[in-house]
């Protein structure tokens, strides 16, 4: 080494230069000048050790080399795996899957979904705020309130907490079983963006039009254009599918009976309304209430014309009818107007014959805002094969009166203008593209008033008038308002329906007849349904005031 140092630097050739690799550290064995050329900066310190490092962390993977090849032996196998799994689980879906899919608007949506909440067990759950009960659910909450209240009076949020929320399995993918076959349901949600009434999309929030109709009606003639501002709606739509294995979907199908079966047994002493929905370009019906079925019992009615509509309803309702409409050429549908002074139950007798017959109410209303000729044709079209159309008051709309729109001073003056014309109305109910297996009901207070039209046999197959009460309606009034409840311990007590009998025919003889309606007999039992005595006791002095105050 000092013969190397005391040569000059041109004497010195790097050529035969030897360096001795360090094993453990092999940057040491780069050459300075060759550094130097790569990373000049290295020798001023600028470099760190980066180097160094990188080589030491190679050096410690080489020894152990097996962890690595293990590891990625592993990867490479997990990963074939799964993609073999993959396709062979597509395969079998596509040739050994069977599926059935159920759109958020169906009545099958609502009994799968309550079959699952009652027997399907997911960690996954949905929860929602409960609907109003049925009789059996509301009497197990009395029994549990009235055990916590205080000093017998009602307090709302005390009474709710014995309310508990429903649940049902979340969005995504479950697996539930059935009579030992394994099914799983997959819940889905999107959400659209809908077009408007003119077919375009609109895509800020708001957007300006100037509207204008091409083809106005006789009322709207003379009505400049105007400009309206349209907001974006988005569609919130759900469908769920419901699979399993195998090449036929009979599993499901039964799964599907069986669910149904279900829910219309609870629901069988519910009557369901239906209403439109406001969507103008799309009418569809949905459910707005769920009540208590209604004894026909409880309906103030002659029981001559009440056992002949239940037996017309009845007869109209069998299986068979159908058929024996389509033979004799007659269109399968009926019509009854039911007319009468206000409050002697026309509407309450709609409700009752829905639950008698299990048959859902499809509340219409011809003075909504957005109700027009077309939207009324798509309501009927839209109806079940079997169900109930009630219109309500039908002569305060002015149409009832009119057949083009124009006023008739002759005839009266109608409370509610529409946007259709009696024509319209008429085509909608009877007309060649109208709905059959349907049951419409209208009701009124001054039939007379109606256009004859309207009311024309054929449209109305059967009138049904309701007048003020009779004696044999007031003393019925009488003993249902105070006849104990099924679950009352003196149900049985046979002096207790002697003495409720006797009250009854009492107060039957204390009010004359044809002068009250029900509706007036009954708000008046209300206010005393705790004591029949004090109603005895009030009936005369009531009747004078109420008569004072006619006169």
């Amino acid at each position: 080494m000092n013969q190397i140092q005391s040569l000059p630097a041109a004497a010195v050739n790097s050529n035969d230069l030897r360096y001795d690799r360090d094993p453990v550290n092999p940057l040491s064995s780069i050459p300075l000048t060759m550094l130097e050329t790569l990373l000049p900066a290295s020798s001023a310190g600028g470099l760190p050790n980066f180097f160094s490092d990188f080589f030491d962390f190679f050096t410690l993977a080489s020894s152990y080399n097996w962890i690595f090849r293990l590891t990625t032996a592993a990867f490479a196998i997990i990963s074939s795996t799964t993609y073999l799994w993959s396709r062979v689980l597509y395969y079998l879906s596509l040739y050994y899957e069977t599926s059935i899919t159920i759109d958020h608007d169906d009545p099958i949506h609502a009994h799968v979904m309550a079959w699952l909440a009652m027997n399907m067990s997911t960690r996954r759950l949905q929860a929602r705020t409960a609907k109003a009960g049925g009789y059996t659910e509301d009497q197990t909450r009395v029994m549990e309130y009235n055990a916590s209240a205080k000093d017998g009076k009602f307090h709302l949020i005390e009474w709710q907490k014995f309310t508990k929320p429903d649940f049902e399995p979340h969005i995504g993918e479950h697996v539930f079983y059935f009579r030992g076959r394994r099914f799983w349901i997959t819940r889905k949600k999107d959400e659209d963006i809908l077009p408007d009434q003119f077919g375009t999309q609109l895509n800020g929030k708001y957007q300006y039009i100037s509207f204008f109709n091409p083809h106005p009606s006789p009322s709207q003639k003379g009505i400049q254009p105007h400009n309206i501002y349209l907001k974006n709606t988005i569609s919130k739509s759900e469908h769920i599918r419901i699979s399993c294995w195998g090449q036929s979907p009979d599993p499901i199908k039964e799964f599907l009976q069986e669910s149904k079966s279900i829910y219309l047994t609870q629901e069988c002493s519910k009557t369901r309304i239906f209403r439109p929905k406001e969507i103008s370009w799309c009418p569809r019906w949905y459910c707005a209430a769920t009540r208590a079925t209604r004894p026909i019992s409880t309906i103030s009615l002659d029981e001559s014309t009440k056992r002949a509509l239940l037996r017309d309803v009845n007869e109209f309702l069998n299986p068979k009818a159908p058929r024996w409409y389509a033979n004799r050429g007659i269109p399968y549908r009926r019509g009854y107007l039911l007319h009468g002074p206000p409050g002697t139950g026309k509407t309450s007798l709609s409700f009752a014959l829905g639950g008698l017959f299990g048959l859902p109410i499809y509340c219409l209303s011809l003075v909504d805002a957005g109700m027009t000729e077309d939207k009324l044709r798509l309501c009927f079209g839209a109806l079940p094969s079997r169900c109930i159309v009630l219109l309500e008051d039908i002569d305060t709309v002015d149409i009832s009166r009119r057949r083009d729109g124009s006023s008739d001073e002759n005839k009266g003056r109608g409370e509610h203008k529409t946007q259709m014309t009696l024509s319209g109305l008429l085509n909608a109910i009877d007309g060649v593209a109208s709905h059959e297996g349907r049951i419409l009901i209208m009701t009124t207070n001054h039939p007379e008033v109606l256009d004859a039209a309207l009311v024309r046999k054929g449209r109305v197959d059967l009138e049904v008038p309701f007048g003020l009460a009779t004696k044999e309606q007031i003393v019925n009034l009488f003993t249902i308002m105070y006849s104990h409840d099924y679950d009352d311990e003196e149900v049985g007590d046979e002096i207790a329906k002697e003495k409720l009998v006797a009250a009854a025919l009492r107060f039957g003889e204390l009010l004359d007849a044809d002068t009250f309606s029900p509706a007036e007999i009954t708000e008046f039992l209300m206010v005393r349904k705790d004591d029949y005595w004090k109603a005895l006791r009030d009936v005369t002095q009531w009747k004078e005031e109420v008569l004072a105050k006619r006169k």
